[in-house]
């Protein structure tokens, strides 16, 4: 069984060591840390108990733990972690509050009523080589409605090629958008449709894995 991955991605002139590992049935979590000269830059960790309430499959437990990995490499390839370095939550903060009214006060910012949700209709996944039919909606968090004129932009990135702009548009006055992109092949490498909203100063964004083409065994 696949307990995990290391690779190493170069990215405008950096080396990024990008490592993840299963913690076990025990500990069901997927953890994926990047470093960058031997320092930690970013981490992320995700539950795979809801593949253990039934009969073990371990084909699906090592299918999540390489699409967490690929997605940390995409948003390597992406940019997100250019000239940033890990701060973990509370570094610099001076105040004569208590943590948790620090945390509380972060939360709130978090849940911010103007915020804007992306949702997604389409497919069960997208593949390449193929032609993707998607619709959108943006809406907004506190009331539900539809966000009329949002910016809607689609990349594709790889691990192979530089990010490539597929499609951009605007919501109609129901906060929706529907439209067509052609997925290409990338070889040996692994591809995922970046989607992103923006309305105001708000965004949002969703990260969709392009699937590789079945093939049939010989014979």
């Amino acid at each position: 069984m696949v307990t995990g991955f290391n690779t190493d991605v170069k990215h405008d002139a950096k080396v990024y060591h990008v490592q993840t590992e299963d913690k076990g049935v025990k500990n069901p979590l997927i953890e994926t840390l990047i470093y960058v000269g031997g320092e930690i830059l970013a981490a992320r960790r995700s539950s795979y108990a809801d593949l253990l309430e039934g009969q073990v499959d371990e084909k699906q437990i090592a299918e999540r733990i390489e699409a967490q990995h690929n997605r940390m490499i995409l948003d390597i390839k992406e940019g997100k972690y250019d000239n940033k370095r890990h701060r973990p939550f509370g570094e610099g903060i001076i105040s004569s509050k208590s943590f948790d009214e620090v945390v509380l006060e972060y939360l709130q910012s978090e849940a911010n009523e103007n915020r804007i949700i992306l949702r997604i209709d389409g497919p069960d996944g997208f593949v390449e080589g193929e032609a993707a039919s998607v619709e959108l909606e943006v809406t907004q968090a506190s009331e539900g409605k539809g966000v009329s004129g949002a910016k809607i932009k689609v990349k594709l990135i790889s691990t192979v090629d530089k990010p490539k702009t597929l499609f951009e548009g605007k919501t109609d006055g129901d906060g929706r958008i529907r439209f067509a992109v052609d997925l290409p092949s990338v070889g040996d490498g692994t591809s995922a449709m970046i989607i992103q909203a923006r309305a105001g100063k708000e965004t949002a964004e969703l990260k969709q894995l392009v699937r590789k083409v079945s093939r049939k065994a010989a014979g």
